[in-house]
């Protein structure tokens, strides 16, 4: 059972890195944590956990849930796509938490930050 975790980076899906896309369609069983981003348009027929935030008391809750269903969505079909918003290596609470879950295996593509285009339009080198 294996996750695979994009990032759909910082703005709409001209930003997505060549990783990602290969993922997106090499893995059809997909799931965004929420369809509030510009590239979640990139990622077609996936189950989104936009419902999660409403549902849960807590945003604990929420995370928590979010992956009790990945785990579930890997033991059924064996490998699933999971793309969250900007990088899946900065403040995204559910990969920490995956990371930390024996229960599957996890893949993590890398991709563009926030704080990448922030540098940038700064003119800063971190």
């Amino acid at each position: 059972m294996r996750v695979v975790v994009i990032g759909l980076g910082p703005a709409g899906p001209e930003l997505l890195t060549a990783q990602a896309l290969a993922a997106i369609e090499a893995i059809p069983h997909r799931h965004l944590r929420t369809t509030r981003h510009p590239a979640a348009v990139a990622v077609p027929d996936a189950v989104s956990f936009d419902g999660r935030y409403e549902a849960e008391p807590t945003m604990a809750a929420v995370y928590r849930g979010i992956v009790d269903d990945l785990v579930a969505a890997a033991a059924e079909h064996g490998e699933v796509l999971y793309a969250v918003p900007g990088s899946p290596s900065v403040a995204e609470h559910t990969v920490e938490l995956l990371r930390a879950d024996d229960r599957v295996a996890l893949e993590v593509l890398p991709a563009v930050s926030f704080l990448d285009l922030a540098w940038d339009r700064l003119g800063v080198d971190p």
